[in-house]
């Protein structure tokens, strides 16, 4: 299993070649709205972009995990 940090090099296929992720993808990934990048970017480094991308939780995966058990338990508890 992969995640982002900031000591990992990711990337993206792109015309035959691979490319590094920019920090507003990694931001992306991470479920920031662009506005919110934006305003991340203006006042960070890259490599500050690509830490606070790494050091974050992906909330939208937490959800969707936690989404899933509870149908789970739904499913298993009759209810």
């Amino acid at each position: 299993m992969h995640t982002l940090t900031t000591k990992d090099r990711h990337g993206v296929l792109c015309e035959g070649r691979i490319r590094r992720l920019t920090p507003r993808e990694c931001l992306r990934l991470q479920g920031w709205a662009d506005d919110r990048i934006d305003k991340i970017l203006v006042v960070s480094s890259e490599r500050q972009a690509y830490r606070q991308a790494g050091n974050g939780v992906t909330v939208n995966v937490v959800e969707a995990i936690g989404k899933r058990l509870a149908a789970i338990d739904a499913e298993l508890c009759g209810g």
